[in-house]
């Protein structure tokens, strides 16, 4: 099983269902590694080159594996392989180590500000297990994982929905549109190693922009990578590219999804690509590029017809039945629609318990004194229009103090802001979630703001507003509407105390 030609079977891993490359097809010649096809050609035959990159790419990675890396290899593969046992005992332990190993990363802006927003689902044990299985139990690749899932999370969901996991309601109309395409599905039925198998379709893209699309993959994905069985299974992608014929790279959203794909809780054992068009090609050789070292020995392509594709890939143990196509290889977009519906429907079941409020938005007051409520976005625009508003506060009589206290609740709340606290409901729930505090609980919050902010406007000589943290100076990539410094703790001086 180890001889060359089984180590030459994954290296040059693209070709015809039955081994040859689409151009020596029914010509009596040898069948030729199709990696040694670039779509840059030579003279003779513009399809063929002696040796292209990914060859060597594959060649290099392969060799640095040991005989069992090698074998675990092909059991991806063709889908014989068995998830490990998982040690109990030493569980709470791991968990413990990526915690740690978390804390030691130093630029993790969108991971403080989650753990901020609802300390309750970042540090749950279910949630870091999730990662921590898709990194086969390495606190360290687990911690980097978490720390880049919540900066993606950010630059595609934004602040609000930071701390949450994402709903349908949370999606905007593209992004719905670009759902309901079918482009990308998460199929219901597994392979026979039982694992989920996730569905690509280039030719069913539909999107105004690839933000659309990135949030549709990531909605998807994550929808079932919270199954402990997903987890455990890992996952298998079919990208199904047969009557596709026109050479649209859609190279942003092949770059930036395999981006997010590395930031997602889950193990990819298996990557099949089918085609029918030597058009396709670039696509191929692209993807092979960007799925990272892990899949690229776990990939495979398959050329031909659809009932030549559907009988290679059962020798992978994927069943074609599974895949959303007519009998004519069409797409069939039930399933995703069906897929959808039983969201929505989940969603609503698990919607508001108790009354509480889970997830603060942006444009929320959060009550308290800490360092993050005071580096919330709604607070840092109540602590604005205060300062706005504090050489009329100091001039005016106590009556008038008092109206402008409920002005500015009113402002807040015509905004589509709320005046939160932490919930104290019950023994059980305290601290956990939030509830609206009362209107005389907000404007004494008003009240405060404006004393805390007079009295350090007379002892600094300036504008409570120029003493307000930066708020583009995170050291990480982030749009400047999300970025909020929770990395670096700013001279005491230097806070408005809201």
């Amino acid at each position: 099983m180890t001889s060359n030609n089984s180590i030459l079977d994954v290296q040059y891993n693209t070709g015809c269902c039955d081994g040859s490359s689409p151009n020596n097809q029914n010509m009596g010649t040898t069948p030729e590694p199709s990696c040694f096809r670039s779509t840059r050609g030579t003279q003779d035959n513009p399809t063929v080159v002696p040796v292209d990159e990914m060859t060597v790419l594959v060649a290099n990675e392969m060799n640095k594996l040991t005989f069992q890396e090698r074998e675990v290899v092909y059991e991806d593969l063709h889908g014989v392989s068995r998830p490990g046992k998982e040690c109990h005992e030493t569980l709470a332990q791991t968990i413990a180590d990526t915690r740690n190993e978390i804390a030691s990363i130093r630029l993790k802006a969108a991971h403080n500000k989650a753990v901020f927003l609802n300390p309750e689902y970042v540090n749950s044990e279910n949630f870091i297990l999730m990662f921590l299985r898709a990194c086969k139990f390495d606190p360290k690749k687990t911690a980097i994982k978490i720390v880049d899932h919540f900066k993606y999370k950010l630059e595609l969901f934004g602040y609000d929905n930071l701390g949450k996991e994402i709903t349908y309601e949370d999606l905007n109309e593209g992004t719905r549109n670009a759902l309901s395409s079918g482009a990308v599905q998460l199929l219901p039925n597994r392979d026979k190693a039982g694992r989920a198998i996730v569905f690509f379709s280039f030719a069913s893209l539909r999107y105004e922009n690839a933000d659309d699309q990135l949030r549709a993959i990531w909605y998807i994905m994550m929808c079932k990578l919270t199954d402990p069985e997903v987890q455990r299974h890992g996952t298998v992608q079919v990208h199904y590219n047969v009557h596709y014929s026109t050479p649209n790279l859609h190279l942003d959203l092949l770059l930036r999804s395999s981006m997010i794909a590395k930031a997602m809780p889950q193990q990819i054992l298996g990557v099949h690509f089918c085609y029918d068009n030597e058009i396709v090609q670039p696509i191929l050789s692209m993807l092979q590029m960007i799925v990272g070292s892990a899949a690229r020995l776990r990939f495979r392509s398959h050329f031909g017809s659809p009932l030549e594709i559907k009988y290679s890939l059962q020798n992978f143990g994927i069943p074609y039945e599974s895949l959303p196509l007519d009998h004519n290889g069409q797409m069939d977009c039930s399933k995703i629609h069906a897929f959808i519906e039983e969201q929505i429907q989940a969603e609503e079941r698990r919607k508001e318990q108790g009354g509480r409020i889970l997830h603060p938005r942006s444009r929320d007051v959060l009550m308290g004194r800490g360092w993050h409520q005071q580096e919330h976005p709604g607070n840092l625009e109540l602590a604005r229009i205060v300062d706005e508003k504090r050489h009329e506060y100091k001039a005016a009589r106590k009556l008038h103090k008092t109206n402008l206290n409920w002005t500015i609740v009113e402002i807040i709340k015509d905004g589509g802001g709320r005046f939160l606290e932490r919930s104290h409901d019950s023994d059980e729930c305290a601290g956990v979630g939030w509830a609206e505090a009362s209107d005389e609980n907000a404007r004494d919050k008003v009240s405060k703001c404006f004393r805390t902010t007079t009295k350090r406007n007379s002892k600094n000589g300036g504008s409570a507003a120029a003493a307000m943290p930066n708020m583009n100076n995170d050291a990480e990539p982030f749009p400047v509407s999300s970025s909020y410094p929770f990395d670096s703790v700013p001279n005491k001086k230097a806070r408005v105390a809201i």
